[in-house]
């Protein structure tokens, strides 16, 4: 009985050793094509650096243009809220005169 129960043992650990290596070889595969897929796109994108460069320009520029009015978009809308925010606090007591005071000041810089 004890020893049907090795060789039973040592069935399931041979089974076991050849699911892991097919496991392990599968993922190497996969490992395998990501590294071809990325090369391949690297390969591509230099291509059309190199060979279109008029294209590169051109869509350098216009991502500059967007970055830079979308920071100046952002900026105003920034500072509005933030004057808004100051002008409610306008009214307390302590801190009152110097936010009017500031409020003052980019009104007279404004003009």
């Amino acid at each position: 009985m004890k020893e049907h129960h090795q060789v039973k043992n040592r069935r399931l650990k041979k089974q076991n050793r050849s699911s892991d290596t097919e496991e392990v070889k599968r993922l190497e595969n996969l490992v395998n094509r990501l590294d071809e897929i990325t090369t391949k796109s690297r390969m591509k994108d230099m291509a059309y650096h190199f060979t279109k460069p008029s294209e590169v320009i051109k869509t350098n520029l216009i991502a500059g243009v967007a970055r830079g009015v979308g920071l100046t978009v952002g900026t105003g809308l920034f500072l509005a809220i933030l004057l808004f925010i100051l002008s409610q606090f306008e009214t307390m007591p302590i801190i009152g005169e110097y936010i009017g005071d500031l409020l003052n000041v980019v009104e007279d810089e404004r003009e």
